[in-house]
This record gives C-alpha cells, structure tokens and sequence, in this order.
C-alpha cells in the first residue's frame, strides 16, 4: 500500500475494533482507478488472516435486476419473493456474526436506492453486533444517493477515507518498489503522466519491466499492458462519448468544447451527455475555461489510437498554431512542444506552403524560449526570418524571440540596443507586442548601464503600448518588466500593484505559464522588506511552479532569493548549494558567490572572485544597491583602497544618474561612509535605506565606527538597534555578529525565548541549539560553527551537549541521521 499509510492505518482501526467485538464502519471513496478495490482486496486478506470472517459483494455496473440483490448474495441467501426482504438480511447477519466478521460492499454508487436504504437501515439495527463494514464508492460524475449514505453514515460516526492521486514522491517510490531500481528520467517522465493513478503506475510500471524496458538506453514507449487498462477504459464508454475522447485527444490536454464540437459535427449542447458520461468516467474533467484529460497517459494512448490520416485531417481543420498557443499559456510547455514537433512531422506538411511551416518553426523557437533552450530558440527564430516575404505577424513573432532571446543570454548590450532601437524606429511596419517588447529590451540595456528611472520610462512606455491585452504573445512582459524595475527601485507597493494586477488577469484567463515569475517577484519584494520567511516561502513556489510548467527562468531569480535569505540565516551550505544551480554568468551569481565565500573563508578569499563582478559594477550596484558596502568593506579587509574608491565613486555616479532614489542615495551614503569614517554618511544611509537589511547594515557600521571614536554608549545604542532589525527579520548569522561586537564592549543579550518549551524533542532546542545543530549536521567541525556563529569553540561544545541531551543520542552520526529524516525545520514546526 505504498503511498496509502495513512488509509492503512485508518484500516487497522477498523479492524482492531471488529476483533474487539465491536461495530465498526470505514466508507472509501475516490476517482476511478486511485485504488478503492485494491485497498478493499488488501482488507480483506488481512481481514482473514486476523480471524475475522469476511463477506463481499458489489453490484453491477449497469445496475441491479433485483432490489437488494447485492445484499443477499453477500450472505448467500436464496432471495424469497414472499419472505420480507430487511428481516430475511437482519437475521442473516445476526447469524454469521457469531464471531467478528467484516462485510465488504464495493461500488456502491451503481447500486439502487432499495439496496442503499436497506443498508443504512441494517447498519443502524445490527450497531450492537461485532460486524465491521468497509464501503466504498466511486466520486466520479455527478452526485448520487450512494453520496448521501455515506454523508449520514459519517455523521452518525462512521470513518471515512478519501482516497486521491498519489503524491509525486509516493509515485516515484512506487516506481522503485516495482521496477526493483531507481527509475530514470524517460521512465519518471510516464509515471508523471499518469497523474498519480495507481491502476495507470502500476499498469505501466509492470508492463514496462515486463517488456524488457527498464534502463535499456532506449526511448520508452507505452507498454501494451498499460494500453490495454487505457483501451478497456474507453470501450466502456457510449460510441458518442468515445467519439469527443478520440478527438479531444488530438487537440492536446486541454480543448475548447467549442472546438470539439465543430469537429464532430454538433454543437456543445448535444455534446454534453457525452462530456458527462466522460467525466463520470474519470477520463475528463473540468477547468475554469475548457476540458481536459485528467491523465495524461490517457490522452497519450488515445491520441496514438487515432489512425494518422485520421489525426491528419483532424489537424487540418484546426488552427494547429492556436491550440499550441494556448497550451503555451496556459503553462502546458511540455504538450506545446510535443504538439509543435508532431505537426512539423506530420507527412500532410510536406505538402503545406512554406509559411506554414515557418509559422510553426516561429512558435517552435517561442517554446524553446521559454523552456530556457535559448540557442536553440534563437537558431529557430533566425531559420524562420530566412524565409522570403515572411506575412507580418510571423516575422513578427520571430523578432520578438530573437530580441527577448538576445537579451537573456545577456548579449553584447550595444547589439541589443541597436536591435531594438531599429524595431523601435520601424514603427507602423511592426505590431505593438514585437514595438513594446523592443522597448523592455531598451529598459534593460538602460538598466544594466545604471539609468534606472529612464529604464522604467521605457518600461512604462511597453506597458502602455501593450495595454491588458491578455490575447497577445507574452502578454505580461510589460508588467513584469515593469515590477522587477519597481523593485530594483525598492518603489515597492507600485511593484505589488502590477503584480496584483498581472496575477488576477493570469487567473482570470487561466494563463499559468507566467505563475513562476510571479512568485519570484513576489520573493524579492519580501526579501526586501525584511520577511525572510515569506520571501523562502514564495521563492520556493517559484521553483515548484518553474519545474511544474518547465519555465526555468523564473527559477534564477527565485534561487537566488533562497541563496541570500540562507546566508542571512547562517547556513552557508544551503546557500552554496542554492548557487550551485544558478547561471555563473550572471552579475547575482557572482555577488552571491563571493558573498559565500566570504563568509566561509575571510575576505582574502573572496577578492579574486570580484574580478569580473567589477568590470560590471554599474549593473551589480543598480539591482543591487547594498552590495556597494559590503564590496567597500571587503576591499577595506584586504587594503585596497583604490578597489573601494572605485565602488564608492560608481555608487555614487549612480546616485547622481537616478536622483530621488532613495535605495541609491542610502548605497552611495553607505560606501562613502565605510571609505572615508563619516558617522554623517553612515548616519544618512541608516535613515535613508528603505531595504530592512541594508539599514541594519548601515546602523551596525555606525556602531562600530563610534566604539573606535571612543563613544561607549552611543555605539552600544547603535549596535542594539541594528540587532533589534537583524533580529525582527530573522537574519539570524548577523545577529550573532552583532551580540559578539556587543560581548566585546561587555554588553551581553539573552537570544533564546522565553516560550514554553518541551523537555525533550526537537520543539525544546532553542533557536541556537537548532543552529548549533544543522551546522554540525553539515559537518562542521566546533570551531568552524564557532566562527559562523560568532561564539566560543566552547560554547558550541556545551550547546551541542544540552542538544544531545534533549533528543536522546549520543554522537554527531546520529544528529546527521535525525536532521536529515526530519529535515531544517524551524523548532517546534
């Protein structure tokens, strides 16, 4: 019952308490296919083997032919045309429960309202006999009477199990229990279409193994097993229902019913007995906006049904172009591109017209772009601007990817302007999508140059062009565009405007592709604001959402997001881990991983790592802003005035570039602060920051440039309120810095709570034994943690005793073992 403990365990209760003599009920429903018979079958056996006498029974799909009939075949009780039927039952259960016994009744939602009164009279007459009564029905379709038995029955004490699609992790398990390895992506790849059916997984694994294909290096195909599940699912459908599910197939994991209608020469309204029945049948289900395949392995065998001059013309009289587009925004990248490949294959265009194929090259390089394959998408985009006399709206579109592709790969920023300035200059020859798009491509060149407020006039420019045009190509560029410049900006609540406004129009219209960007904005917000556990939150349904809707783009900004908030937290590890998937070319990975560096090894280690940070510093200092005194501060470290009078001095140009701008004017305050001993300057930037972080820093500078002035009381004032902010924000690595540069001038902070804590256990470590104890995990040594926590060698040994102490062991082994099965939670979570 991989996946299923907790069902399980809700079965052992069932039977604990029949064997008990007791009566007991278990009601099991779920889709088809999620595992009800299964689970039933698995009862049942160990029903058995318990001593428990076991009673089953189910009715007919198409219905019983005599009321109650199901019941009294359970008992094996010759049905009396004379007798009455409630007390011929009653007197047959009181008979058999002599001993425990168990009555499993299964499907019930196809059994009559005679048999289902019945029941739930019986179950009410029978409650002081040891009888144990495991039902289950299936949720698929419409509402029926089988649903209100089991809403009374619950209410009057009954348990209840709804079972749904199993995890992604419970998948995979299921995946190595069967196959008997570890499966390999092609093989993990088909699991994830089965969308979590356990009669798809296993129909598939099985017949997988079965034929020899488990990690023979060959590409996978259905096994004909897994066909067969498929096929006796959709035979059992009317010939109508079959008809829409053979098409619908052809158009992809969602459709418009509109368009399936047309297809089959009806209309929506007569199709929807047939969508019902489809429903019902757990084949297809509904969204906001269309149909779709609640499997896709089910889509997949079916699509393959279809006989290729049939899928052909199928094709043909539909806007291929359009059902991809629409797979696109709705976040269906993977099916986009399989959609797009099969129709560049398909033998019906070697006849098409070059255009034809040139439009499906053009929203093949689109695909690519947003799957993060930017050689590819630009080698796509420049084979379709080959064509001669390509119609507007294609070349168009190949512009549009060439420039955003040109952009991303962070091209010679001269080229990139040049280009789109071009596109700009074309004017009436270019739509607005591909003149708005030039214009973020402008924004951005702007902006990695330093003129933030000019980046975002051309930003705005875009958003104007383009409007709320939601049935555009990229249709949130703009928006988006605009946001993350906001941001840079720290002009937070207009950032979250956009947002907002970008998000309700994605749900509105169903358009998932662009979710993974959202949260990634959303992350940097929080981070800024100083909510390190908000911006985790959201930065870590970034990447679930990027690898979901195969949108790797929005994944750097969010992992970088995770890499600085882990690094405020102390775990340097996590944050190095973070990195190890970012872009090494781009100015974030460079600051971060020096920032890692230092805090690992010293300043001395991270300098040579800045090199090629410096020679873009403008760029850095403009996302960026407080990283102009941390570089001032590592170059101080190491003596080299001539590398921080050259970051003060960029800092401040930028300040000049972008007047009003408050996160700039705090940075060039910062560094000059640091560069020359002015507590003015510092003092400035501390009012001035409005990134929580950053103003911590600069209050944490200010005290220690006033305790090496001699003024006790007002460094001790300083030091206190950038540890209040460090502590308010969670950023727990710079707190402990500050507590020591306290100790040092012989100020001492209690910093563990006061909360009522647990004797034992993870919830009774405090947040510095929970430290202590994720750094020794990671395989720090005491003095390594020591340096990182800015306390003794000592103190790390006597915390790391109390953290033996509370949970019960007896080594470092063994609190690796237990950090790695509970994972870094917070204490007491």
């Amino acid at each position: 019952m991989r996946g299923r403990e907790p069902e399980w365990h809700d079965v052992g209760g069932l039977l604990d308490a029949v064997q008990a003599g007791k009566a007991a009920t278990l009601l099991v429903d779920g889709e088809p296919g999620t595992g009800k018979t299964r689970l039933l079958d698995e009862t049942a056996a160990t029903a058995g083997e318990r001593g428990i006498a076991v009673l089953r029974g189910a009715p007919e799909e198409l219905g019983e032919l005599v009321p109650c009939g199901i019941l009294f075949e359970t008992l094996d009780l010759r049905l009396d045309p004379g007798s009455r039927a409630l007390e011929a039952l009653r007197t047959g259960f009181e008979e058999r429960a002599t001993a425990p016994v168990l009555a499993v009744l299964d499907d019930l939602q196809w059994a009559d309202p005679a048999t289902l009164v019945t029941l739930r009279t019986l179950h009410g007459l029978l409650e002081l006999q040891p009888i144990g009564w495991l039902l289950s029905r299936s949720t698929a379709g419409e509402q029926d009477q089988s649903a209100s038995l089991f809403d009374l029955l619950e209410r009057h004490g009954a348990g209840r199990v709804r079972l749904s699609s199993l995890s992604p992790s419970a998948a995979v398990a299921l995946a190595t229990d069967t196959l008997g390895v570890e499966p390999d992506p092609a093989t993990l790849a088909l699991v994830d279409a089965a969308g979590g059916n356990p009669l798809l997984i296993i129909a598939l694994l099985t017949g997988l193994r079965d034929e020899g294909q488990v990690l023979d290096g060959t590409a996978l195909r259905v096994p004909d097993r897994c066909i067969r599940v498929v096929r006796h699912w959709i035979d059992g459908l009317s010939t109508v229902a079959r008809n829409l599910v053979e098409t619908a197939a052809v158009l992809g994991r969602s459709f418009d019913p509109e368009q399936a209608a047309a297809l089959l020469g009806t209309t929506p309204a007569a199709l929807l007995p047939a969508v019902e029945e489809s429903m019902a049948a757990g084949i297809l289900a509904a969204t906001a906006h269309d149909l779709a395949f609640r499997h896709e392995l089910v889509r997949l065998v079916v699509a393959e049904r279809v006989p290729p001059p049939v899928r052909q013309a199928l094709l043909g009289q539909v806007d291929l172009v359009a059902v991809i587009d629409t797979a696109i925004a709705e976040g269906r990248l993977r099916e986009a591109e399989q959609l797009v490949r099969g129709g560049l294959a398909e033998n019906s265009f070697a006849h098409a017209s070059t255009h034809s194929v040139a439009e499906l090259r053009c929203v093949f390089s689109d695909v690519m772009y947003l799957t993060g394959s930017l050689e590819e998408a630009m080698r796509e985009a420049e084979t379709v601007l080959a064509v001669p006399d390509l119609p507007g709206h294609i070349r168009d579109r190949a512009l549009l990817v060439r420039l955003s592709t040109m952009t991303r790969l962070r091209s010679d920023g001269a080229s990139v302007r040049a280009y789109a300035q071009e596109v700009v200059e074309g004017g009436c020859r270019h739509g607005a999508v591909l003149t708005a798009a030039a214009l973020i491509a402008l924004a951005e060149t702007e902006r990695d140059e330093g003129r933030l407020t000019d980046a975002l006039a051309l930003a705005a420019d875009a958003r104007q062009l383009t409007g709320a045009n939601v049935s555009a190509v990229h249709p949130y560029d703009a928006r988006l565009a605009s946001a993350a410049m906001l941001t840079d900006l720290h002009r937070l609540d207009e950032a979250r405007l956009l947002v907002e406004d970008a998000r309700e129009d994605m749900s509105a219209h169903g358009h998932l592709a662009w979710e993974a960007d959202i949260s990634a904005l959303v992350a940097r917000s929080e981070l800024l604001e100083g909510r390190l556990d908000g911006a985790a939150s959201e930065a870590e349904r970034a990447l679930s959402l990027a690898a979901d809707r195969a949108t790797p783009l929005p994944a750097v900004v969010a992992t970088a997001v995770l890499a600085t908030v882990t690094l405020r937290r102390g775990d340097l590890r996590a944050a190095a881990r973070h990195m190890a998937g970012l872009d090494g070319d781009s100015p974030g990975h460079a600051l971060l991983t020096a920032q890692i560096t230092e805090a690992s090894d010293g300043p001395l280690a991270a300098m040579p790592l800045l090199a090629g940070l410096l020679e873009r510093q403008r760029s850095t200092l403009a996302v960026n802003p407080t990283a102009s005194a941390w570089l001032v501060r590592v170059a101080l470290a190491v003596d080299d005035r001539e590398v921080a009078k050259t970051i003060v001095a960029t800092a401040e140009e930028l300040e000049a570039v972008n007047p009003g701008v408050l996160a700039l004017t705090a940075s060039a305050a910062h560094a000059r602060g640091l560069l020359d001993g002015d507590r003015d300057a510092l003092a400035q930037a501390a009012a001035r920051s409005d990134d929580m972080w950053g103003k911590a820093s600069a209050t944490e500078d200010l005290g220690v440039l006033l305790a090496a002035d001699g003024r006790h009381d007002d460094a001790v004032g300083s030091l206190d309120r950038a540890l209040a902010i460090y502590h308010e924000i969670g950023s727990v690595r710079d707190s402990a810095r500050v507590r020591k540069r306290l100790r040092g001038m012989g100020v001492r902070h209690r910093h563990w709570s006061y909360a009522d804590r647990p004797v034992c256990g993870w919830g009774s470590l405090t947040e510095t034994e929970l430290n202590v104890s994720l750094l020794v995990a990671d395989g720090w040594s005491n003095r390594e943690v020591a340096e990182q926590m800015f306390i003794s060698a000592h103190t790390v040994a006597f915390h790391l005793r109390h953290v033996y102490r509370k949970l019960q062991i007896n080594s470092r082994v063994e609190l690796t073992r237990l950090v790695t099965i509970r994972g870094r939670d917070e204490p007491g979570g």
